[in-house]
């Protein structure tokens, strides 16, 4: 590494070191749920790199190093792992492949547990050695990286030698996921994967509804009036009056995306979007929780709160799994909640208990706008000091193949080792965390932006028409959600049915109505590590007081005046520098 770059790697893990510190590290990495894909190895392209066909070239004929190359690279380590007693995580079957099929060997350079990951590479970055493949847990993290120009570019590299599973990924995110990891026109990142389709959708008691002889709401009127008749009518039938209509969260109770108890969707049906960085007609940025239209919609919850369309008690429940209860109990109508957002506990208290997931509320013009997720959070790095960057695309590439079954049919060596991934899964030889172990980082997540509406559709047709058609890479637990959704249809009311039924065949077919929204801007910036908590306490605190009628609406001004001078002017201005650096 050269004099500049070191020093720049020395500054920086000063700067990660202060990051974690205040942001902590404790967020375990996301497990792979599904993927699809054409069964097309990483090395069969559309167009070859000329390389490959060179005589004098690094490959041979079938795609694999002449000569031996070797990656470096840190890992995501979980204690308490299952796997075989002849693999681990520094030697097991995923490198083993690497060696055989592309003469790539994989050198472990360090590895940390998952809440310590992030302060280990703060010093791998302080030695001023960077291993040459590396997990990055924080985007922030990634953007410090390659602005202090440590990373390679990628931007020729990662299409040629990404295969077409993760090319298909890439696609299904519109490259909206390459989009975020380039910086100044250079692909400086590969992209994992934040599945798509998690906005919050209104959950509601079909049973009461039915009960009630009402029809499903979309406007937010339709919604209160609803909400008044769950609270006023006794839906349950018991003759007391013990029925609750929305259920909240206290302690977050706007989030952002895929909030459980949230209240975001109220606010998207007002046109403003809170927590999320927006940009205006004239390309400027601004926050969405400063929104002057925010106004209307907190008037309005406090009117359902007066009212107690709302949860009363809703402030109080700040203890572990209190809210929850409230939902799992039988006694409450709605939330708000994403496609998974069903607990089993409701089934043991309410055994006939029905959903309906309703896309809503509408806004004035009876559009269901909402906010997306950002395309991904973690993401792999490559060192700009790596001599071989394609031979580390290739070996994430290939370890995804194999382990989801969308390698070349016609691949020999792929075979043998996808059909070893296979047995280690269906035996029960590995569990969740020993399968991540395995994988090149340990951590890291390749998925479809759509695989959950993809998947409800085969549920519906199992459930509807006792069968389905597989989409390519239609994995045994997708498949296994299509069962059980299909014998809970027929009666047989176990918990794994009840919640591939109601989040699958109900919510998950749902997922694709309305208008999904973009935000500018979706990660944190250099100086949100000092200064969002004190602006997010600031933020939840407003709800509250305005909801429950402690401030009037019209404190929502003196919030935003609070805001900006805290420290939101500042965070405004570098995601604007962000967003206009591209």
């Amino acid at each position: 590494m050269n004099k500049s770059r070191k020093l720049a790697a020395l500054l920086l893990a000063a700067a990660l070191m202060l990051s974690s510190a205040a942001c902590g590290n404790g967020d375990k990495p996301s497990s792979d749920v599904s993927a699809g894909g054409d069964k097309i190895s990483s090395t069969q392209q559309d167009s070859e790199p000329s390389e490959t066909s060179a005589d004098d070239g690094p490959f041979d004929e079938n795609g694999r190093y002449r000569e031996p190359v070797t990656i470096t690279y840190s890992k995501v380590m979980y204690p308490g792992a299952k796997f075989p007693a002849d693999q681990s995580p520094e030697e097991n079957y995923i490198n083993d492949f690497l060696k055989e099929r592309y003469n790539i060997e994989m050198k472990l350079a360090w590895s940390a547990e998952a809440s310590e990951y992030n302060n280990k590479l703060s010093i791998n970055i302080a030695s001023g050695e960077l291993c040459d493949l590396m997990y990055v847990d924080k985007y922030l993290t990634f953007r410090q990286m390659a602005e202090n120009d440590l990373l390679a570019d990628l931007t020729e590299i990662y299409p040629k030698y990404r295969g077409a599973t993760l090319e298909l990924v890439d696609e299904s995110f519109e490259n909206r996921n390459i989009e975020a990891v380039t910086v100044e026109g250079k692909q400086l990142a590969i992209p994992g994967s934040n599945l798509g389709y998690a906005q919050n959708l209104l959950w509601m008691r079909k049973d009461w509804l039915d009960a009630l002889n009402l029809e499903v709401p979309k406007t937010l009127d339709e919604i209160a009036g609803v909400l008044e008749a769950f609270v006023t009518q006794d839906p349950d039938g018991n003759g007391e009056d013990d029925t609750v209509g929305l259920v909240v969260q206290a302690t977050k109770p706007v989030l952002g995306y895929a909030n459980n108890y949230g209240l975001e969707s109220v606010f998207n049906a007002f046109d403003v979007y809170p927590t999320h960085w927006m940009k205006d007609e004239n390309g400027k940025v601004y926050y969405g929780s400063t929104d002057p239209r925010m106004k209307d919609a907190l008037a309005l919850l406090a009117d359902w709160y007066q009212r107690g369309l709302i949860d009363k008690q809703f402030p109080t429940r700040i203890g572990s799994g209190e809210t929850e209860a409230l939902w799992t109990s039988g006694t409450a109508g709605a939330k708000f909640g994403a496609w998974w957002a069903i607990a089993n506990d409701a089934l043991a208290n309410t055994p006939d208990i029905e959903y309906v997931a309703i896309p809503g509320p509408v806004n004035s013009k009876g559009e269901f706008n909402y906010m997306t997720g950002s395309p991904t959070e973690t993401v792999c790095v490559v060192s700009k000091d790596c001599e071989h960057p394609e031979a580390a695309v290739i070996a994430l590439a290939a370890n995804n193949e194999i382990v989801r079954g969308t390698h070349d049919p016609n691949d020999e060596i792929a075979c043998k080792y996808a059909e070893k991934s296979l047995e280690l899964r269906n035996s029960g030889a590995v569990d969740d965390a020993g399968g991540r172990s395995l994988n090149v980082l340990g951590a890291l997540t390749f998925d479809y932006f759509d695989v959950v509406p993809k998947l409800s559709i085969c549920v519906k047709d199992n459930v509807e028409n006792g069968s389905y058609t597989e989409y390519p890479g239609m994995t045994d637990y997708d498949r296994s959600q299509c069962t059980a959704s299909r014998k809970f249809a027929d009666g047989d009311k176990d918990e794994m049915g009840f919640w591939a039924y109601w989040t699958r065949y109900v919510g998950g077919n749902v997922t694709e109505e309305g208008n999904p929204v973009y935000p500018a801007y979706y990660y944190e910036t250099e100086s949100s590590t000092t200064l969002k908590a004190a602006l997010d306490k600031l933020e939840d605190e407003m709800y509250l007081q305005i909801i429950v009628g402690d401030k009037p609406v019209e404190y929502f001004d003196e919030f935003v005046n609070q805001w900006k001078s805290l420290g939101g002017d500042t965070l405004t201005e570098e995601v604007q520098a962000i967003v206009d650096q591209g």
